[in-house]
């Protein structure tokens, strides 16, 4: 079984996750800057993948640096395409082993300058540090063991300015226990992708096990071996301040309701100051943002049962 992330999965990633909601994830995340009065102007994107965040990343108000880092060079790859396809000046600038160098002009011609790091996310360091740090769909969870998460934590911490926040989501420790065995055939274009689920709740280990077969016969099938694994909120939360930390909010996806570990997908925001997760919040605030996702949330979930 090869890796996770192989070049041709790089290549029809976009294709098998097409129904996943990446704009709602970006207004989530920045009803969440806007709470905390975050207004970045460096961000760094952990496990980056194919770049469906870190295009809308470059959106942001004050935004002039974005650093996407992943451990696959093929979807770092597949992430410049789609800058190139969405955006229409997108220039490469250099790049050299591991590292490339770009820039892109927003719609309202801005110019924000683009680094896209093939590093393992459980151990990087930055030349510069930036002021938010984020990571989404469950990227978090592939690191299945604390230390690795520790390794993680610690090189975010140092990679964050002062008053930066550190923001990510993650698979429940329910959601992994609750997945459920099954097999499922994903059919594309010019290709067919046999995924089966294991799920071992006694490690709390969940397992995607992908055979991709192109439409083409002179292409052989490729398989995958995917492995997240489920933690308690306890244990996060004790792994971020052992790694620099010093306040840490937890919500369920989606909401501003305190997160469990009974709810689905957690989202993590993390700070280095202990005082700054708290000296923007009122209770009226948060309320708005609760009734705003609430209504958000609701739209989506009519919009994909119709």
């Amino acid at each position: 079984m090869n890796y996770s992330y192989t070049d041709y999965f790089a290549q029809i990633y976009d294709d098998v996750m097409r129904q996943v909601p990446y704009s709602f994830w970006f207004r989530y995340l920045k009803d969440l800057l806007k709470y905390y009065k975050s207004e970045p102007e460096q961000v760094l994107e952990l496990a980056a993948g194919t770049g469906n965040m870190t295009v809308n990343l470059v959106k942001l108000n004050k935004i002039d640096r974005v650093i996407a880092l992943d451990l696959s060079s093929a979807m770092l790859d597949k992430s410049m395409e789609n800058f190139a396809d969405k955006f229409p000046y997108f220039n490469k600038l250099s790049a050299q082993k591991n590292k490339t160098k770009a820039v892109v002009k927003t719609a309202k011609q801005r110019q924000v300058e683009l680094l896209f790091l093939e590093k393992n996310m459980s151990k990087f360091k930055l030349a510069n540090k930036v002021d938010l740090i984020v990571s989404f769909f469950d990227s978090l969870n592939y690191l299945t063991e604390k230390d690795q998460l520790v390794a993680c934590f610690t090189s975010a911490a140092d990679s964050l300015s002062r008053d930066g926040l550190f923001i990510f989501d993650m698979n429940s420790l329910a959601r992994i226990r609750t997945i459920g065995n099954r097999s499922i055939v994903l059919e594309g274009e010019d290709y067919t992708c046999f995924w089966q689920d294991i799920v071992y709740p006694e490690n709390n280990l969940w397992q995607v096990k992908l055979k991709i077969c192109p439409d083409h016969q002179d292409i052989p099938c490729f398989e995958e071996l995917h492995t997240e694994r489920g933690y308690k909120i306890n244990t996060i939360t004790s792994l971020l301040k052992k790694s620099g930390f010093s306040a840490v909010d937890i919500y369920q996806a989606f909401s501003f309701r305190e997160g469990r570990d009974s709810s689905d997908r957690l989202y993590f925001v993390a700070a280095l100051n202990k005082k700054r997760l708290t000296e923007t919040q009122t209770q009226f605030k948060k309320y708005y943002y609760l009734i705003k996702n609430f209504c958000d949330y609701s739209y989506l979930n009519l919009k994909y049962s119709l």
